[in-house]
């Protein structure tokens, strides 16, 4: 088993709320369902760089690795491996936006393995620096949030990120976390 996050790829568009304090209304997305009484956020494509440059198409569109967004085909793609995670529609006018809810939250992360990075002052988790996972509480899971980061990444396992290669999705990459297969070879 490996574990990725979602990473921008550069040179392909970005999605960017229309109002800046979204991006901190995404940062909450915390495991818990939004669908009840969701209103879709307003968001804008963006198609050019800072120089000018046209970025090029994504079927998912960089907002965060917090948030991932997709294009009608990433949802048609990815949809039935999400189960119970939400889509949830963005207002964008020049495109059919989503973006993925995770609910599923795991207690997965191994804290005594992984290298942390701890706030001197008052011992609060920053980043984690080297993930290591339980993979016995991985069986199955394919999308999930852990809770010591619910306002950080969406993990995906091999499984999707294989999907996604096969399935020929644009403008969506991976960082590899950790493959449980190098960590038993780690003393």
């Amino acid at each position: 088993m490996k574990v990725y996050r979602f990473s921008v790829v550069p040179g392909h568009e970005l999605v960017q709320p229309q109002n800046d304090a979204d991006f901190k209304f995404f940062r909450g997305f915390d495991g818990t369902s939004r669908s009840a009484g969701w209103r879709p956020v307003p968001v804008k494509l963006v198609r050019r760089d800072e120089k000018g440059s046209p970025l090029a198409e994504s079927d998912f569109p960089w907002l965060g690795e917090h948030a991932p967004v997709m294009r009608r085909r990433g949802v048609e793609v990815l949809g039935a491996m999400l189960g119970g995670d939400e889509l949830l529609p963005l207002d964008c006018p020049e495109a059919d936006l989503k973006v993925l809810n995770v609910l599923r939250v795991v207690d997965a992360l191994d804290l005594e393995r992984s290298k942390l990075a701890r706030s001197p002052r008052t011992g609060r988790l920053i980043t984690v620096e080297a993930h290591v996972f339980r993979a016995e509480r991985l069986d199955g899971v394919k999308v999930f949030k852990v809770p010591e980061l619910l306002d950080g990444s969406a993990f995906v396992t091999d499984e999707v990120v294989n999907l996604v290669k096969s399935s020929g999705l644009t403008g969506v990459g991976f960082r590899l976390l950790w493959d449980e297969a190098s960590a038993k070879q780690t003393p």
